[in-house]
């Protein structure tokens, strides 16, 4: 994955926000909430094992 921005990593943990109510354990893993979700997570994660590593 190219370098996350800051920008972006903000984004992704609005988006986050928004999407968390409306999946949960029995939304389909192809749902297009449940993918999105996924991706943003993703960013997050990348965003911080590089800002924020845990030792």
């Amino acid at each position: 994955m190219s370098k996350i921005t800051k920008e972006k990593y903000e984004f992704a943990l609005a988006r986050i926000e928004e999407l968390l109510p409306m999946v949960d354990d029995n939304t389909p893993a192809n749902d297009r909430n449940a993918v999105e979700l996924t991706l943003m997570s993703d960013i997050v994660i990348e965003y911080e094992k590089e800002h924020y590593p845990i030792a």
